[in-house]
């Protein structure tokens, strides 16, 4: 038998769910309102606004400079500003390999630039600049702190990024060692002289130069330290003591003595 509902049974229960239904939707509204004017006082205070800035990985340029390229400053809004498109510039500075910006905390900013490595100074005419690894020349505003050698010569763009490559690959303990690069007068491009901190003069061919340099430590190990000189790798390994190729200056010094006491014997026996 089908069951019968009375309407006056039926109308307390849908007034109840429609008020229910009105009481969420207020609810609603209500928070949105809450939340939509809690955003905007949080736009208008000071916790929306950058406390600090870091910056890591930064010796090309200074701090200011990298927080101009990228149009982010204390007190700036800390979504005022896009990121990516802020990154984006700072990998556009010359000098700069990569950059990334990250939102730290509730107000604060990182900024981390990884920068094309200084890996030697070069002697411009009295005016030195850096070599950087990708080969590029770099004329830094302030001289960084950085102990690296000195290059002559090597003004040949591709000769040089060679140079950078070749660098970049030495190990650290004979990169450490070297002193002073020297491009020969007489070179086609494809020789180097380095001067290095232990003494030793070493002439190479560049192409092969981090490879004949790796044997470096094992080279002068066998020398005994007994007397520098220069170390040829560039075909095969040769070593000639100084004292063989310029003389012996206690010899020569001697020698220089004798034609003076022998200049003066002469000029006595004239009076």
């Amino acid at each position: 038998m089908e069951k019968v509902i009375d309407i006056e049974e039926r109308i307390p229960s849908m007034r109840k769910k429609r008020r229910k239904k009105t009481n969420r939707k207020f609810v609603f509204i209500l928070l949105v309102f809450v939340i939509i004017l809690l955003v905007l006082l949080y736009f208008q205070s000071q916790a929306s606004k950058i406390d600090a800035v870091k910056l890591n990985g930064a010796v090309l340029h200074n701090k200011e400079f990298y927080l101009k390229q990228a149009g982010i400053a204390n007190g700036d809004s800390l979504w005022g500003f896009n990121a990516a498109d802020a990154a984006k510039r700072l990998r556009a500075v010359e000098g700069v390999k990569e950059a990334s910006i990250v939102r730290k905390w509730f107000r604060d900013v990182d900024i981390t630039i990884q920068e094309w490595k200084p890996i030697a100074w070069i002697d411009r005419k009295g005016q030195y600049d850096l070599i950087l690894e990708d080969g590029e020349v770099f004329s830094p505003d302030a001289e960084p702190s950085v102990d690296i050698p000195i290059v002559n010569g090597f003004e040949d763009e591709d000769v040089r990024k060679l140079l950078a490559s070749q660098l970049v690959e030495l190990d650290d303990s004979v990169y450490q060692l070297v002193s002073e690069i020297k491009e020969p007068d007489d070179s086609d491009g494809d020789h180097v002289i380095l001067y290095m901190d232990d003494g030793y003069e070493v002439h190479a061919v560049l192409g092969s130069l981090a490879d004949k340099l790796s044997y470096y430590p094992e080279i002068v190990n066998q020398l005994n330290g007994s007397e520098k000189g220069v170390i040829d790798v560039e075909v095969g390994t040769y070593f000639t003591p100084y004292s063989k190729l310029y003389g012996n200056e206690d010899e020569k010094v001697d020698e220089q003595n004798a034609d003076e006491e022998k200049g003066d014997d002469n000029e006595s026996e004239d009076e």
